[in-house]
């Protein structure tokens, strides 16, 4: 049974065995025997079920006498229980099981928050969470810059991972950097946002390295400090403001989880929150008792900031083959199911503010077994297809959900009691997702029950113009929130206005420390020892005591605590002149009237209030002893005419009103009276906290505790419902902000005076961080002595100095563009744009470039991001001068419109494999197939033949060890409805000239058929392992001489004359199998579609069997012959394709089949070198050695052959005056110079882990 899944499966089934003992226990007969087990509990001799030493016991039982009870209801003992209680304070029936529903709990009921729901009131969090690979979708793809500004307070990436040799957090993947930074950048548009790395994930614990990480890290304190030491590291290099601890399974051991882990993951979190202390810390929580039972809440919640409560995935097609729950229609997401899962967090005391409750922006979908049949209730038969942008059975992205609605005129019916849309279509489909009239019910929902906010998965489930995050905006606003306007063509007028924000002294929470950074005060009165610190046990009632801490880089006030007088204290009103009392203590004072009272008079703490760090405690006083009828303790005679920013019976801490401890109304108790009239300088949102905060099981006792929310000061105590000498506390956010208006143009004189150097010359140079002129080799040839500006050779002397130059210039540039398209630029920068760029490209004004970035232009914004953006247009005026003026740019460049195709007479020319094309006529085929059932070619199920001798026994013959060519569905052959996200995911060549990234084409058209001239390509290609063998047979590598015995280990030819062709169980050879683990009919999951040209290309390039482009057809293009035209365009086109094919390799999904193939191929030799051992007395072939030294060296060979390939003829394109004449083509050619000498290596990272 899935548990994980269907949180409260769990306790139905429980009930359920419950009524089933119950009613055996009524039945006269008997039920089980030494051979008929029970279906719950132990046998007993007299042949009934049940649990308990009644049944259980060894003389009584006969059999399935191994089996305990969740809990002791009473009498059962230690031997016969699994727990004592039950796990998170659930109930424990009379017959020994755990639930929550009144067969288990009777009329007890669960303390459930309430508030009043004030409707749109504001939310302190709005938690989303990004997912990094949204970016590699098929489609639907959604980017960091299209997240809406002021919606959310925390965006949570997704995910980051963890070394699990090393300890140290990693990225997930090589290209989540870059987003790292472009999800960071968002912050700079919206102060108030925080973006927090999310750690781990649902398939972390999956079997892998992986497994037992987190278990790991929590059982050491040597790798909690390997890790705490990282993340730090980590959070400082990317700005992040904190971690999301998603460690979803700790202690379940059917995820890899141990025992310990229910103890050990507390004090990790305690020691990870001690370090990060000036950074957030949250906790993803499952909703389902199965696993939520292994979180210790009540002691992991003191450390962290808020949990993420999975408040969906309530129900899916886990649920088909699960008995007791069944192919049922639920919504995967509903507020009955919500509501139980909330209780048991109120069972455990976890406070109502540190709650944010999940919401989805999916759908979970079903067929159903009828169509007359379609409500909750009705059974289903599976799961809808697999989207082409979701690409998950059962699963749809509110993106595709608004489609369908879109395309199919559907009309989605709200389900009130469960909060959720409905969704019925083709019949039998149907399916529950969110939208804003059930977001709205479900963010109320939140509020009746006073959360902290409202979290969603996933922001990037969302659509292009982000309809459900600005729905959410409107239903669960955040504080200081509101849709933020993007910068616009008429922006600021030189005026700069400075921002900044004063915080405020404050108390910590008991035994906490000050923040990292922050001074820990000093007494400074008459009464004080040496270098004692301000303190206050107030409310803790023995558990530790609170510091008073101000902010760095501030001025400080002067502190003390005034005045005892032997006992006699003088209850704050002896505080000196120009101070103001910020605490209370009446710890070793006596009663206030000197006698006999009750109340005992106080000590108060007191600072002066001449700094900003105090500036909001100036504002306020105590109504009990600040007006002049010095009223306390008698706190009904004392009035407010200010803001009143607490009512406390206790005032500060320690200040007890007569009558306090029978409880007051407001008018009755001290009064904590602001006067501030300044929006920007005022105590906000404030409220009690820490009430009720855990209940002493033995007495029954509630006790509080006085401690404030992130980002809160503690302003008064109350000790009025709270036992022994524990405290609720007044927390308030401090909202102070100074502001300074100025006149900048600073910045404009320098972007004046780069901009004109530039516009001299107006080219990129290389980025000297990834090829430094300065350090280059003399006598280099190719394109390290390519000229940046010109085809004309220049001295190396003169290239260095000016290539350093030109590399500020640009920089510079680029960052008065930076300002002007993802800033708020000034009018004095616009002007200086416009009056130095218009005279040399008239296109190009501010506007117009600014309206193609948000226009014509986004989709390419979008690819860039606001991190390279502004290198884009820098780069490419020229290309952006001939796209706005019409004359050639994406379609042309000025040069002549050409195209070049390989007049091809063999069947299947161009088909994978195929050698005989120059240049594949992909592109131009590339339509629609009008009549669509022809049916291209399918790959047979052919011989790769190879013929190796025994290099070891001179004069052997050759042996037949041919490697299969095992049938693959070509594009033709997917299915368009299964294989649906295949077809959406085919790479192609972008038409935009000046970008050098393939692109993701859906070849399946509106008219339902399928674009020829794509490929289904093997990522590691076929030919391959026979290159390998014949390397591996002489130790060589492929950057080794071809006719030389390499110095890497051989490997007998044994290995693959014998070993290899052992079979498993189906007659299948090892060898075979590898072939299939490269991409096959039922293995098509490691195959990518791709154009032809592409990945013919692609296969010259690993092959080497011929140059990637022919010299001649280069020849031909760039110089022309007696009978044909010359066409350079097409030349710089080859060229750039040749980089498009090579940086396809390190797209996400490209590169994560080709580390899962060569897993899987590494897998079958490391079986293969096994067979070898046992008949060879243990000797290693050395095979698996061998083969990852050769592939790494492979990427490295295919890398060389590239650039090689750009070295051999950018010089060349460089002495072309119809390349070198036209400004865009000039721009585009230098950028490839950049793009061939900074190219990347294919990373190796994960590809060899080690095997058994």
């Amino acid at each position: 049974m899935d548990l994980t899944r269907n949180p409260f499966a769990f306790f139905f089934i429980l009930a359920l065995f419950a009524l089933v003992i119950d009613t055996c226990k009524a039945q006269d007969a008997p039920e089980c025997s030494a051979s008929v087990p029970c279906q719950v509990g132990c046998c007993s001799k007299f042949g009934f079920c049940g649990l308990g030493p009644d049944y259980c016991k060894k003389e009584i039982c006969v059999n399935n006498c191994e089996r305990k009870a969740d809990c002791d209801p009473g009498g059962y003992g230690e031997d016969y229980v699994l727990h004592t209680t039950c796990p998170l304070n659930v109930c424990c029936s009379k017959y020994g099981f755990c639930g929550t529903t009144s067969e288990f709990c009777g009329s007890k009921k669960v303390n459930r928050p309430s508030c009043d729901v004030v409707e749109n009131s504001q939310f302190t969090r709005v938690v989303g969470y990004y997912e990094s690979w949204s970016s590699a979708r098929a489609c639907n793809r959604f980017l960091p810059e299209q997240i809406p500004k002021g919606v959310y307070t925390h965006i949570n990436f997704a995910f980051a991972s963890i070394d699990p040799t090393s300890f140290r957090i990693v990225p997930a993947a090589r290209e989540d950097v870059e987003m790292y930074k472009r999800v960071a950048s968002l912050k700079k548009g919206d102060p108030n946002l925080k973006v927090l790395i999310a750690i781990g994930g649902w398939t972390f614990n999956n079997a892998g390295p992986t497994a037992t990480t987190f278990s790991d890290i929590a059982r050491s304190p040597g790798a909690q400090r390997k890790f705490i030491d990282s993340v730090i590291s980590f959070l400082q290099t990317y700005d992040f403001d904190g971690i999301d601890l998603d460690w979803e399974y700790p202690a379940a051991d059917d995820r890899n989880g141990r025992e310990e882990d229910f103890v050990n993951f507390p004090n990790f979190v305690k020691t990870l929150k001690s370090a990060l202390k000036s950074y957030e810390i949250s906790i993803t929580l499952p909703a389902s008792f199965w696993y939520l039972q292994h979180f210790d809440l009540k002691n992991i919640s003191p450390h962290v900031d808020f949990f993420n409560v999975m408040a969906y995935d309530f129900h899916g097609v886990w649920d088909k083959p699960n008995k007791w729950v069944g192919p049922y229609l639920n919504a995967h997401t509903n507020l009955t199911e919500i509501k139980d899962g909330l209780d048991l967090l109120w069972r455990n005391d976890v406070e109502k503010n540190k709650v944010t409750l999940g919401l989805a922006f999916y759908g979970r979908g079903y067929v159903a077994t009828s169509s007359a049949c379609m409500d909750p209730g009705c059974t289903y038969e599976s799961g809808t297809n697999a989207q082409a942008c979701s690409a998950e059975v059962g699963v749809l992205l509110n993106s595709e959900i608004d489609e369908i609605v879109a395309d199919q005129s559907l009309e989605p019916v709200l389900d009130e009691d469960a909060a959720v849309k409905i969704l019925r279509w083709n019949d039998n489909h149907w399916l529950t997702y969110d939208d804003e009239e059930s977001l709205k019910l479900k963010a109320d929902f939140a509020r009746s029950l006073c959360l902290g906010g409202v979290m969603v998965w996933s922001i990037s489930h969302d659509t292009k113009d982000a309809k459900y995050s600005r729905a959410l905006s409107r239903v669960a606003p955040r504080l200081f929130g509101g849709i933020f306007y993007e910068n616009s063509a008429a922006a600021g007028s030189g005026y700069v206005t400075d921002e900044t924000d004063h915080s405020q002294c404050r108390w910590t929470n008991c035994d906490e420390d000050c923040p990292a950074d922050w001074v820990r005060m000093l007494r400074k009165d008459g009464g004080a020892r040496p270098n004692e610190f301000m303190t206050n046990g107030a409310g803790c009632d023995g558990r530790g005591f609170h510091k008073l801490c101000c902010p760095p880089d501030s001025s400080i006030p002067t502190c003390g605590w005034y005045s005892h007088n032997n006992g006699k204290c003088d209850n704050g009103n002896s505080c000196p002149a120009g101070t103001k009392e910020i605490g209370s203590n009446n710890e070793y004072c006596g009663a206030f009237d000197g006698f006999g009272s009750s109340i005992r008079s106080y000590q108060a703490a007191c600072c002066t209030t001449d700094t900003d760090n105090m500036a909001l405690y100036s504002q306020c006083d105590w109504s009990g002893h600040s007006y002049t009828d010095k009223s306390w303790p008698y706190c009904t005679r004392a009035t407010c005419g200010a803001d009143v920013v607490a009512f406390s019976g206790y005032g500060s801490g320690d200040a007890a009103c007569i009558n306090s401890r029978s409880g007051m109304d407001d008018n009755s108790k001290n009064k904590y009276c602001c006067e501030q009239p300044e929006d920007d300088k005022k105590w906000k949102d404030c409220e009690w906290q820490g009430m009720e905060d855990y209940t002493d099981e033995d007495t029954g006792l509630k006790f509080c505790t006085p401690k404030c929310s992130a980002g809160l000061a503690l302003v008064a105590m109350d000790h009025v419902g709270c036992s022994g000498g524990s405290a609720m506390a007044r927390c308030c956010k401090p909202n102070y902000k100074s502001y300074a208006t100025r006149f900048e143009n600073s910045e404009d004189e320098l972007f004046k005076s780069a901009l004109e150097n530039f516009m001299d010359d107006p080219v990129c140079t290389n980025n000297i961080f990834d090829t430094n002129p300065l350090r280059r080799r003399s006598g280099s040839s190719g394109l390290d002595s390519v000229d940046y500006t010109s085809g004309n050779e220049t001295s190396l002397d003169r290239r260095q100095s000016e290539g350093f130059f030109s590399y500020i210039v640009s920089q510079s540039v680029e960052l008065m563009v930076e300002e002007l398209f993802t800033g708020t630029p000034r009018e004095s920068t616009q002007q200086i744009w416009n009056d130095t760029v218009i005279p040399h490209y008239d296109r190009l004004s501010y506007a117009s470039l600014y309206d193609y970035q948000v226009g014509a232009g986004y989709e390419t914004y979008l690819q860039y991001g606001v991190t390279q953006w502004p290198r884009y247009i820098t780069c490419n005026l020229g290309v952006l001068q001939a796209i706005f003026s019409g004359s050639g740019g994406d379609d042309d460049g000025g040069s002549g419109s050409c195209s070049s195709t390989c007049v091809c007479t063999l069947d299947g020319c161009c088909m994978e494999g195929d050698d005989e094309c120059i240049n594949s006529v992909a592109e131009a085929s590339a339509e629609d197939d009008s009549a669509n059932g022809i049916e291209e070619r399918a790959p047979k199920a052919s011989l790769y033949p190879w013929n190796p001798s025994d290099p070891a026994i001179p004069n052997s013959p050759p042996q037949n060890l041919e490697w299969a060519t095992i049938d693959y569905p070509s594009a033709s052959r997917l299915s368009k409805v299964k294989d649906r996200s295949k077809l959406a995911e085919a790479y192609t060549y972008d038409p935009t000239c000046a970008n050098f990234l393939p692109i993701i084409n859906d070849i399946l058209t509106p008219q339902n058929k399928v674009k020829r001239g794509y490929d289904n390509d093997h990522v590691f290609e076929r030919k391959m392992p026979r290159i390998w063998g014949d390397d591996a047979l002489l130790g060589r590598v492929q950057s080794d001489s071809q006719n030389y015995v390499g110095h890497y280990r051989i490997v007998p030819f044994k290995f693959f004359s014998e070993s290899l062709q052992t079979t498993d169980a189906a007659g299948q050879t090892i060898q075979y199998r590898m072939m299939d683990a490269l991409g096959s009919m039922t293995n098509r999951d490691v195959m990518t579609l791709m154009i032809q040209d592409m990945n013919l290309k692609k296969e010259k390039m690993w092959t080497g069997r011929e140059e990637i482009v022919s010299n001649d057809e280069m020849g031909l293009l760039l110089y022309g012959s007696d009978t044909a035209a010359a066409c350079p365009k097409a030349a710089l086109t080859q060229v750039s394709k040749v980089l498009e094919t090579y940086r396809w390799h390190l797209q996400r999904n490209p590169f994560s089949r080709l580390q899962t193939v060569i897993k899987s191929f590494r897998e079958l030799i490391r079986e293969a070198e096994r067979v070898y051992e046992n008949a060879n007395n243990g000797q290693s072939p050395h095979a698996l050695e061998h083969f990852d030294a050769w592939f790494q060296d492979m990427l490295g060979v295919i890398k060389s052959r590239v650039r090689a390939f750009g070295d051999s003829w950018l010089p060349d394109i460089a002495n072309v005056p119809a390349i070198m004449n036209n400004p865009g083509d000039r721009d585009i050619r230098q950028n490839l110079v950049n793009a061939y000498s900074a190219l990347p290596d294919i990373p190796v990272t994960g590809f060899f882990p080690q095997l058994p």
